[in-house]
């Protein structure tokens, strides 16, 4: 009989790892796409690939075509509670990894562990960049506010 529990308990703790391993793979994606698109946005319209229009779509963005939208319009873009500001951007991926996580509270170091990955993996090659650093604050700062 021990070595049934024994089992159990070893498959027990290998579907909680897939799980864990999973959901920080869906942060990590969801987070790096959320960061990369602001940051090639935030170096501007002209070479927006048809894969970028796509992604786009995928975070919710529903507004005007990228390349239709007037300089003045597109800057705004980027202000304050509009959709690729650094709230909006950090609201949507902290919103992503409560989605699929709850208020599991054993995950949240998984979670803020992708979402640096996803952060450093875009502003490694880049540099600087005051909207990405934002938007990263911004992320981590919400996820403390369900974080006990």
């Amino acid at each position: 009989m021990t070595l049934n529990k024994n089992a159990l308990e070893a498959f027990r703790d290998h579907t909680k790892l897939q799980k864990n391993f999973e959901l920080s793979m869906k942060v990590l994606s969801w987070a790096h796409l959320n960061f990369e698109l602001q940051f090639l946005l935030s170096k501007g319209k002209e070479k927006l690939s048809k894969k970028t229009h796509k992604q786009l779509q995928e975070v919710g963005y529903e507004g005007k075509s990228i390349q239709d939208l007037e300089e003045k319009e597109y800057k705004k873009l980027f202000e304050k509670e509009s959709f690729f500001s650094s709230s909006q951007t950090g609201k949507r991926i902290a919103a992503f990894a409560l989605q699929i996580n709850g208020l599991n509270q054993d995950q949240f170091k998984e979670i803020e562990e992708s979402i640096s990955n996803a952060y450093n993996d875009i502003k490694e090659p880049h540099q600087e960049n005051k909207l990405l650093e934002q938007s990263y604050q911004h992320t981590l700062d919400t996820l403390c506010v369900f974080k006990l």
